[in-house]
């Protein structure tokens, strides 16, 4: 009988993470991951960053691997699949190539992240399909799309933008379908997309907005794929980037699950059953200034309850905070950055203002940048932003995140304090420049009111 006192199922982002934490504060517990394939550390946009040739072979770029968590103390299983867990008795049987085995445990962390499979869309799990959620299914789809006429993606988000800005560099033909009528509505306002769907349409790749996928038929050596309303299109291949659902398919009965299939937790990640914590893809997150939880498949919450969790494992010490959707993308051409609520989301909350800036960045970098704030109508408080621009501007959200954490309004944050370096303000003084005028608008308001 195997025992170990931590184990972890799953070694995604947010399973690496709580493996990691344990080990540091139960230096003396065994503490073991169990993952099915035959690798960690994969990054799933590793294939568009391989045929943008900013990569030259798919496992070159990892969060973390092998050795680096060997050497932390984690121990680590590969090719070994959870085929059976039993809550009751802390016991999983476990399959490798050739044998199954029991192991015990005495604290579990669920961590098998997610699957972009959909219920929803028929013949979505055909093994033809393309993801690049792991290692072998990235291998899989460079190796199908080499010398293809015809890509179709499903799926006009992050995740599918991202694909299809890549892939327009091996195929003539790269269709993206979006049930919505906007790409991207989940981060950014239609305000802020009009370029990028200007540079999309410049770049040759076609946009089938306002319809969804309702079916994919394979056809010999093509898809035939059938659009609502009855539209078809023949294709070489096809790609999922919609629909993330949970892989709780092995616990669901066990523990409480939404509807959904994430699985409930509290606010310690502890599911309905004593000494199971549950992180990452698995769950929903607490969504900053709405009162409701979210369902956010994205790296930061991932790796974010994957230490929380680790933390409260023999002692609920730390509360899992309210999440803020952070996203940054590089997008035909563009760097796009959203933190908090769009506007759409925020005003089914809150009275709020929106105030817009555009800019050149700096002397030396004449770009131009252009940047949105959205904040509560009374008090100017910080609670959404979202900028774009030709130049690298990803670690502006890093800035955005803390402010809006912080609750700060746009008083605060316009007269923050801020470093002059060689006669220049850093790029963050766009957003400091956006928040002084966000102020000034509301102060003139006052002052109206006032007279």
């Amino acid at each position: 009988m195997n025992h170990a006192e931590i184990i972890i199922i799953g070694s995604s982002f947010a399973g690496v993470s709580s493996a990691l934490t344990a080990r540091q504060l139960y230096p003396n517990k065994r503490v073991l991951i169990i993952e099915k394939e035959g690798n960690i550390g994969h990054i799933p946009s590793s294939l568009n960053l391989l045929l943008k040739e900013e990569l030259k072979h798919l496992s070159d770029k990892t969060f973390i691997n092998e050795e680096q968590l060997e050497a932390s103390g984690v121990e680590l299983l590969l090719n070994n699949e959870v085929l059976d867990i039993d809550l009751a008795n802390k016991s999983l049987l476990v399959e490798d190539e050739n044998t199954h085995e029991s192991y015990h445990y005495d604290k579990l962390i669920l961590a098998m992240g997610s699957s972009p499979i959909s219920e929803r869309i028929l013949g979505s799990n055909h093994p033809q399909v393309l993801t690049t959620k792991t290692l072998e299914a990235s291998k899989k789809a460079l190796q199908e799309i080499e010398g293809s006429e015809r890509i179709l993606i499903a799926g006009g988000g992050q995740i599918g933008l991202e694909a299809a800005d890549a892939f327009k560099q091996v195929a003539k033909n790269v269709t993206i379908v979006e049930a919505s009528d906007q790409l991207a509505f989940k981060y950014f306002d239609s305000d802020m997309t009009q370029l990028l769907e200007e540079k999309i349409q410049e770049s040759g790749v076609n946009v089938i907005k306002g319809h969804y996928v309702e079916s994919i038929h394979s056809q010999d050596t093509e898809f035939n794929v059938i659009l609502s309303q009855d539209i078809e299109i023949l294709t070489d291949h096809v790609m999922l980037a919609v629909n993330f659902r949970p892989n709780t398919k092995l616990i669901e009965d066990q523990v409480h699950c939404h509807l959904d299939k994430t699985i409930e937790v509290d606010e310690y990640l502890q599911t309905s059953m004593a000494d199971v914590f549950a992180v990452g893809d698995l769950i929903r997150a607490p969504y900053a200034y709405t009162d409701t939880d979210y369902y956010l498949p994205l790296v930061n919450h991932a790796y974010l309850s994957g230490k929380i969790a680790a933390m409260n494992l023999y002692q609920k010490t730390s509360a899992v905070p309210q999440a803020l959707r952070v996203t940054g993308s590089q997008l035909f051409g563009l760097y796009m950055v959203s933190v908090g609520l769009t506007e759409q989301e925020a005003a089914l909350f809150y009275p709020i203002e929106t105030t817009m800036l555009e800019k050149e960045i700096s002397k030396e970098n004449p770009s131009q940048i252009t940047v949105k704030l959205i904040t509560k109508k009374e008090t100017g408080q910080l609670i959404g932003a979202q900028v774009y621009s030709q130049s690298d501007i990803l670690t502006l959200a890093d800035l955005l995140a803390i402010s809006i954490n912080a609750q700060m309004t746009d008083e605060a944050l316009a007269f923050q304090d801020r470093l002059f370096y060689r006669g220049e303000f850093s790029m963050s003084e766009c957003i400091y420049a956006c928040a002084l005028k966000s102020y000034q608008k509301r102060m003139s308001e006052v002052f109206l009111d006032g007279n």
